[in-house]
């Protein structure tokens, strides 16, 4: 792949998060979420049933180590973090300093990586990334100056 992180690393973990219906193809969805992370990520699944009673699937991932999270943001293509930035940033940045996002869970599992804007109503893919920033940094702009630099790499995801 061309191209590398930005000097500052300002991700420190990658949290995915699936819930899926009886109806949704479990193993394709897993297969996703793990090309997403890395091929050896640990998926918890955890089969219950939702507040209506109808059957459900929850599929959770997570990038921890430092390389992972590195070729999770690798997978993502560099459009995407362009998008990200330009659709309410600010407000997907909560008080513990996790960024959050939605994708389209259809486009997911095709292997395209598509943000949900606004209220999606199928289910989406979660996505929570912890942004490091210390005392006087601020989290929106250590977020925006590590997305701005992801997107203006290029990698063969983008070819």
């Amino acid at each position: 792949m061309a191209g590398g992180m930005p000097q500052c690393m300002s991700i420190r973990s990658i949290h995915v998060k699936v819930i899926a219906s009886a109806i949704d193809d479990i193993e394709l969805i897993s297969n996703a979420v793990s090309n997403l992370l890395h091929k050896e990520a640990e998926l918890k699944i955890t089969r219950s049933k939702s507040y209506h009673g109808a059957m459900q699937t929850t599929i959770e991932g997570s990038a921890k180590r430092r390389r992972d999270v590195k070729q999770v943001a690798n997978n993502f293509p560099r459009s995407f973090f362009n998008d990200l930035i330009n659709n309410e940033l600010e407000r997907r940045i909560d008080d513990s300093k996790f960024l959050h996002f939605r994708l389209d869970l259809q486009e997911f599992v095709k292997g395209n990586i598509v943000l949900v804007k606004g209220d999606g109503r199928r289910h989406p893919v979660k996505v929570r990334m912890k942004i490091e920033s210390y005392p006087g940094q601020d989290p929106l702009t250590e977020a925006t100056k590590f997305l701005s630099g992801l997107a203006t790499q290029t990698t063969e995801k983008d070819e």
